[in-house]
């Protein structure tokens, strides 16, 4: 026989102390069924009386057809969902239409400034050895930064 504990077999005093409890936590008892209904209940009842008590497909028709009414009034249905998402789209479009355009200027305007600055550039050389410009214009016009 194995030496360890694991490996040894169990008994029916293990049994009723693991394994039932385990199962019960997982199962239906006996004591869980004794609400339910038995076939000679249903049988004792005596009167139509007794059995208002019950829902007839009558009256699960008429809760089926409420559950729509209400779906249709508070869910949107795929027409209404198709025209949601189109004009979505729509508005998605203007938008990255407009970005579009926006981001074209940025990079129009970002090589006029270039085009701008070596204009200046060659003005201020030209300017400065022809001698139109002072020393010291041309040292203001450096620690301004622009060129």
């Amino acid at each position: 026989m194995a030496k360890d504990s694991d490996e040894k077999l169990m008994t029916i005093k293990d049994f009723q102390e693991v394994i039932i409890p385990a199962m019960e936590g997982v199962f239906a008892t006996k004591k869980d069924l004794e609400s339910f209904a038995t076939k000679k209940d249903l049988e004792s009842f005596a009167t139509k009386k007794d059995l208002e008590s019950f829902a007839t497909k009558k009256d699960l028709e008429i809760v089926r057809f409420s559950l729509q009414a209400d779906m249709r009034e508070n869910f949107v249905d795929k027409a209404e969902f198709a025209q949601f998402r189109n004009e979505s789209f729509n508005f998605f479009d203007k938008i990255i239409k407009d970005l579009d355009i926006l981001m074209t200027e940025q990079k129009m305007g970002y090589y006029q400034k270039q085009k701008e600055r070596s204009l200046w550039t060659i003005m201020i050389e030209a300017m400065k050895e022809h001698q139109i410009l002072s020393t010291e214009q041309v040292q203001k016009i450096k620690e301004l930064g622009v060129f």
